[in-house]
Parts: structure tokens; sequence; C-alpha cells
């Protein structure tokens, strides 16, 4: 409006203006028709309006072609200067039409979206080529556009462009009445129509080109487009910005999703597994029980067998006890996998534990393979397992063995590891042989049950898990390194024991047996090979044996009188009653009568222990039996068969 008593005021004719004005909107309102389109999932109205612009952008394109002096200083590229006219209307009254019509598109309330139609691209497209033929066609026809003639606007000019003001005002008015313009897109195109009305108002009212308001018009039209693209440059800018920030933390929930996913995963797998284990172990526990009770019976007969017939079968007897231990270590394997180890920890000396182990395992080594033993003579004391030790010791040195296809030097070590630093001491139990070594990919695969590199039959897979297990249950720490074509070494380094008990002594080959002779012995057992191998054993050292079949007929015994000096009861037998609680009533009824408990394997063993009662764990041997036998009878009279 205060342009208005200037709006006709004439300026030098700079024709180029007309090409700057139109290659800037062109370029304006295809970047602009570029973005509203790139919008994700754009909806039928957005895409007309993103249409609005192509069809800007291309009449733009046109108008510099037509205008002329726009590009060549004299004449148009195409057409006459009554085409400009043409595409002058054409413009200015297609982009508001084409704002209504998505006005028209827009979904009123509660009402369902309007179906698809016409693509609006193909709609712009085709406007913008009818609207140049036609004004090529009719550029020459100055009956239907008499001007303009010179820099005045025809009156056709005029209609037109007053009509494109309408249809302005019209989307306008929709805008409005459909309460769109709180929404961001048709606000910033408010301020477009207006700028739009207002210049072509002012540019008709001017009355012709080069005129104030003429170039005020295109002004104030570039910056109108320009704020527009700016307005929707920022805004998606500000878009891309949440995008980036709900990547980001969708990213951030999808590897928390994940983590959750593997944990719920692995937690269902060790569910899975456990319930695997404990079926395992609940087999196990029955085999061992078994088979125990059968290597008991055969090495007590083994042991039979070689007091009675001597020399001539000490080798025999010792071959049939060496398998003994063997499967001994065997079942032990197979419950320290099924997690059913019962451990009797005891205060030992590594020093003297080891080199009589090895000295003994020699002989399964083969001749191949020397044995050079470096161990400590002042090694501190450790607590754990004595017979876990050995299996462990004899898992250990069995791989070696195969590691080193039974041929070269093996180290065996155990050394004292002060601590350092606060860390606690201690004791350090090293294997090390010259062997293939161990791929990296497998190292980190070595301690689990049942995986084996070794050909079937060769292997269990239960060698090194055995050693975990112990090395965990003992409170060792476990290492192992290894190079391909190096050699392997892995070392138990065992907590320090500082309590004052004494350490228990390996067992000496040889050594005498006890004196037991006299004693009155009630055994106790469900098992028949097992009370008659163990009451021969007992009476070939001298011992008075009385044999029950049961708790229940042990109890029927002593109810009946018999006194024995010692019971000697399996735990785990058939009835309703078992050793455990034979023992405990006994210790109720007659405090003095003392009672050894025996087990091929129960849980129950450990419950025997914390009362304070001894139990051997079978198979046991000769010395083992009378030496527990001694520590529990006290001298007496000697009772005769």
């Amino acid at each position: 409006m205060a342009a208005l008593p200037v709006a006709s005021v004439k300026l030098p004719a700079m024709p180029h203006v007309s090409g700057i004005y139109g290659a800037a909107a062109a370029m304006i309102n295809f970047a602009t028709f570029w973005l509203l389109l790139s919008a994700p999932r754009p909806s039928r109205p957005l895409r007309i309006i993103a249409s609005a612009y192509l069809f800007a952008g291309l009449m733009a394109v046109l108008h510099v072609l037509t205008f002329p002096g726009a590009l060549l200083p004299e004449g148009s590229v195409l057409g006459t200067g009554n085409s400009v006219s043409w595409l002058f209307i054409a413009w200015r009254a297609g982009f508001p039409l084409f704002v209504v019509w998505a006005l028209l598109n827009e979904p009123a309330p509660r009402i369902s979206s309007p179906k698809p139609g016409i693509s609006p691209i193909l709609v712009a497209l085709s406007a913008a080529f009818l609207s140049a033929a036609v004004a090529l066609a009719a550029g020459d026809v100055q009956a239907l556009v008499p001007g303009p003639a010179g820099p005045q606007f025809s009156s056709i000019s005029n209609l037109g462009a007053n009509l494109g003001g309408v249809f302005c005002a019209v989307a306008l008015g929709l805008i409005l009445h459909r309460r769109l313009a709180g929404r961001s897109l048709y606000l910033w195109l408010v301020l477009v129509l207006l700028a739009e009305a207002t210049g072509v108002w002012l540019s008709t009212r001017s009355g012709g080109r080069y005129t104030l308001a003429w170039y005020g018009a295109r002004a104030e039209g570039l910056m109108a487009s320009a704020a527009m693209l700016a307005l929707l440059a920022a805004h998606y800018r500000e878009v891309q910005a949440r995008l980036d920030s709900l990547v980001v933390e969708l990213s951030r929930r999808t590897d928390a999703l994940q983590a959750e996913m593997q944990h719920r995963e692995r937690a269902e797998r060790m569910m899975v597994q456990s319930q695997k284990l404990e079926a395992v172990g609940q087999l196990a526990a029955g085999l061992a029980h078994d088979i125990n009770n059968y290597l008991q019976v055969i090495a007590v007969r083994a042991e039979i067998l070689k007091r009675r017939l001597g020399q001539p079968a000490e080798s025999d007897v010792e071959v049939v006890q060496r398998n003994v231990r063997k499967t001994e270590h065997l079942t032990r394997q197979l419950l320290a996998f099924a997690g059913r180890r019962q451990l009797q920890p005891q205060v030992v000396l590594l020093s003297a534990q080891v080199p009589e182990f090895v000295n003994f395992f020699r002989s399964v080594l083969g001749a191949g393979i020397t044995v050079q033993l470096e161990v400590a003579h002042d090694t501190w004391p450790v607590k754990l397992d004595p017979s876990e030790l050995e299996t462990a010791l004899a898992n250990l040195l069995t791989n070696a063995r195969d590691a080193m296809s039974g041929d070269g030097l093996l180290h065996v070590r155990a050394f004292n590891l002060p601590g350092v630093g606060g860390t606690p001491d201690r004791v350090a139990l090293e294997i090390q042989d010259p062997g293939a070594g161990i791929p990296p990919a497998v190292q980190e695969r070595v301690f689990e049950p049942f995986f084996t590199t070794k050909p079937p039959g060769k292997g269990s897979g239960l060698g090194l898990s055995q050693v975990y297990a112990f090395a965990k249950a003992s409170g060792a720490e476990i290492l192992l390194t290894s190079e391909v074509g190096a050699g392997t070494t892995v070392r138990l380094s065992f907590p320090r024991h500082v309590e004052t008990t004494a350490p228990a002594k390996a067992s000496q080959e040889g050594s005498p047996l006890p004196a037991v002779a006299g004693r009155l012995v009630l055994l106790v057992d469900d098992n028949q090979d097992v009370l008659e191998s163990t009451s021969g054993l007992l009476t070939l050292n001298g011992m008075v044996v009385t044999t029950a079949n049961g708790v229940a007929g042990a109890w029927a015994l002593i109810e009946g009188g018999l006194r024995p000096d010692v019971v000697l009861s399996d735990i785990v037998m058939a009835g309703t009653a078992d050793g455990v609680e034979l023992a405990l009533r006994l210790r109720k009824a007659h405090p003095d009568m003392l009672v050894v408990l025996a087990s091929a394997y129960s849980t129950a063993a450990a419950e025997a222990t914390a009362q304070g009662f001894t139990v051997l764990r079978k198979p046991y041997d000769a010395a083992q039996l009378l030496n527990a036998l001694a520590a529990r009878v006290a001298p007496a009279n000697v009772v005769s068969a």
C-alpha cells in the first residue's frame, strides 16, 4: 500500500532483470518442490503443493525463454513479447489453483482421506506444457492480446493477473475456513500467497513494465519464495536432527533389546543345560554308586588274592588295581561334569603328593616320555581333595602325553608364589609339554565338557573340564598358555593354607598295616558281594566280623545284644533307613559304640562328615580301610571268633 502512489514511476528498462528473476525463481521453486517431495511418505495434499512449485519452476523457465531481452540482445528465444503475457496469466493463476486443489484434498475432521486420483506431478507437467503451447500459438494474435505494445500491459494481461489474485484469495479463504493456518506448511503458504497477490496487484496497478512496482514485485516474489525455501529447509533440518536423534535412540534401544534377547536366550540355554545336567547328574550318581560298588568288590578280591597267592600274583594284582583306579577316576570325571562331585579337602603338601603320584603314573606315560620333576621341598601347605588332585594330574599328564605323541621331555613343577602388592600367597603346580600346541580358536573351548580334538574313542572330552571344576572348587586359578608347534603349559595356583592343621602325608606303598587283630566289627551293606569280600579282607587281617544285610538286620543284632567295637556301614542301602540314620540311632542309644561309614556315592556323605563320622569313599583299599578302623577302635579285649 505504501508503494501504491509511486507504483507507476518509470525506471530504466533492464530486460535482463527478468532473466535473473526467472532463473532465480526457477531454482528456488525446483528446490522447494524437491524438499516437499522428499518428505517421508508424503500425503496427497503435500504432493499437490510440491507439484505447484514444480509448475511454478517450469513457468519461470518459460518466462526467461520468452521475455524479450532476457537472454538475447534483441527478441526472445521462444515466442514473442505477447507470449510472455499468456505465460504470466497461466503462472499467476496456476499456482494458487494448485493450492486450492491441495486444500480440497485435505481430509475434513471425522472424514477419511480422499481416494488417490491423478498424479499431481503429471498435472503440473501437463499444465506447463499446455500453457507454453497456447502462449507460443497465440503470441502473434494481436486481436486476442493487443499488448503489451511497448511497456504497457494489455487489458487481458491485467484481467489474467487479477484472476490470479482472486485464486490467491480463494486459497487463503479455504486455509482459514478449514483452520489449517496453524500447520507450518499452510502458514508459510499464507505468506507466499499474500506476497504473490500483493506483488501482482502492485505490478498491474503500475500499468506497464520497468516501473518501480514492476521491479518491486519481482524482488518481493523472490524474497517470499526464498523465505519459504529457507523456512522449509530449516524445518527439514530440524526434522533430520530429530530423526538422527531418534535413530541414535533406536540404535541404543535396539542394542539393549538385542542384549536382553541374547541374555534371555543364554538364560534359556543355561536352564535347558541345567535340566540336562540334572538328568545326567541323576544318571551319573546312580552309575557311580553301582560302578564303585563293583570296583570295591574287585579291589578287595584282588587284595585277597594277593595275600593268598603271594609273589606270583603281585604283577597281575597290580594291573587290576591300576585299572580299578582308572575306572574310579572316570566315575569322578562323570560326577564332576554332572555337578555331583563330593570333595573331601585336606591339608596337603604338594612337595609330597605330586612326586609320589607322578612316579606311580610313569608307567602309564610310556617309556618314550621322560618326566623332569622340579618340586620345591618347602612348598607351603594347601587345602584340597587329594583324590581330585590325583585325577587332575592324571588328566593333565595324559593330555601332555598325547600332545607329545608319546615321546619327549615333560616338565612337572611345584613352587611357591609369594604375594605381591597385597595379593595372597599361592602355591603353583605347572605341567609343561613340548607338544603340538593348541590353536587359539580351540583354546577358548578346551575346558568345555565333552569338547575334544582327539579321534573318536581316544578321549571323552571330560578331562580338562574336571581339571577346571577341581581348580574352581579348590579356590585355585587356572592358566593355560599354548603356541602351535611350541607346546602347552597349564598352571594351577592354589591359595596358601595358613591354618596350623598338620598336612596329610601321602600314603606309602608297603607301609605296615595297623594292628587291629581281634576287634569285633559289624559290617552292614545290602550288596552281598561287598559283604563277602570286605568280610574276607577283615578276617585275613585278624578281625572278627559279623555281617548284616541292611539297616533293619543291623539294628536287630544290636537290640539282640551284639556290642561290636566298630560298626562299618554303607550309606545308601535299600529300605526306608540309610547308613547315616543308623549311625545317628547308634550314637543316641550307644554313645560308646564307634561307627565308620562307607559310600560308593551319596549326597548324604557330606552330612555324615559334618556330623563327625568317618566316611570312606568306595572303592577303598585295605590300607585305607584298616587305617580308618584303627583310628576309630579303642584298645579292647580280644574277642575270638
